[in-house]
């Protein structure tokens, strides 16, 4: 299993300046722009470009606590089962167009879930399974260096998600893949910002610099319905106050996430794109 020191030195011939993109000189504790000669701090093989950040609105301030109090168990119990998305094989998908031992492919907004030993975690926030903790506007990577990036429900919480994708296709080795998971029709959340949506026509428009590989729906109607009555159900019950609602909401997902399971006979249909709460976009970079 690889260490967190491990994914570090991994790491250390592709990180470059947030600031300015130059190189970056490693030392034990910290690594040391070469060109702006800005400090960032090094802890337990993990890096700091930024001050970590504080948290959104409620139900994110309150996602963040169980994330840290239940760790991985967040994702297995909470995401797979609980929640009212029909459950989505995500490192399968990676593994159909990466091999995350040879190759160095970045997780985007990972937050508390290492879905791999051998995949580097970038988010925000400074979670366990963290490795980098940087802003994704400024990536912190050297041009055509990062076999592909990965992401799930992250680019609609960017505000410029086109600038995004724009550095996400300079910093990807040509040849290279992205794999991400987007909200179509989808309830507004936070964590901590949600500004926006795109259709399966739209991404094509987001990843125009890129070959579109495939489009999924890993979930489908039910799910759709599942989420409006849940987010329905928690503003009414709650009566508007966003300090409970984060609450009656988890309760309601937990009393009616088995429906979700009926989605298994409208996921991964193309005519059925159009009404997808999330769409799943692999795309390459194309050679040079």
């Amino acid at each position: 299993m690889k260490t967190s020191l491990a994914r570090l030195q991994k790491l250390k011939s592709v990180l470059a300046c947030p600031a300015c993109q130059g190189a970056l000189n490693f030392r034990d504790t910290e690594a040391v722009c070469l060109g702006c000669a800005a400090r960032y701090p090094i802890r337990q093989g993990k890096i700091y470009l930024i001050q970590v950040s504080g948290r959104g609105d409620e139900l994110d301030t309150l996602k963040g606590r169980l994330k840290n109090w239940l760790g991985n168990y967040y994702y297995r119990i909470g995401v797979n089962v609980i929640a009212p998305t029909y459950p989505f094989n995500y490192l399968r998908k990676v593994r159909e167009f990466f091999d995350p031992e040879s190759q160095l492919v970045v997780d985007l907004g990972c937050g508390n879930h290492r879905i791999d030993e051998n995949i580097i975690g970038l988010d925000l926030f400074d979670y366990a399974a963290v490795d980098v903790v940087c802003d994704l506007n400024r990536l912190p990577f050297k041009p055509d260096s990062v076999d592909g990036f990965i992401s799930r429900s992250v680019l609609e919480h960017v505000p410029e998600p086109v600038a995004i994708v724009r550095q996400l296709h300079g910093k990807t080795k040509p040849g290279g893949y992205g794999i991400h998971l987007i909200p179509f029709l989808f309830p507004f959340h936070a964590s901590p910002y949600d500004y926006t949506r795109f259709t399966h026509a739209g991404q094509k428009i987001l990843f125009r610099e890129w070959q579109m590989v495939e489009q999924t729906n890993p979930t489908g109607p039910i799910t759709l319905g599942l989420l409006c009555l849940i987010e329905f159900l928690s503003i009414v019950l709650s009566l508007g106050n966003p300090k409970v609602k984060g609450y009656v909401y988890l309760l309601l997902c937990a009393g009616l996430f088995p429906l979700k399971y009926l989605d298994v006979l409208f996921v991964n249909r193309k005519s059925f794109l159009a009404m997808a709460p999330s769409i799943l976009a692999v795309v390459r970079k194309h050679e040079h």
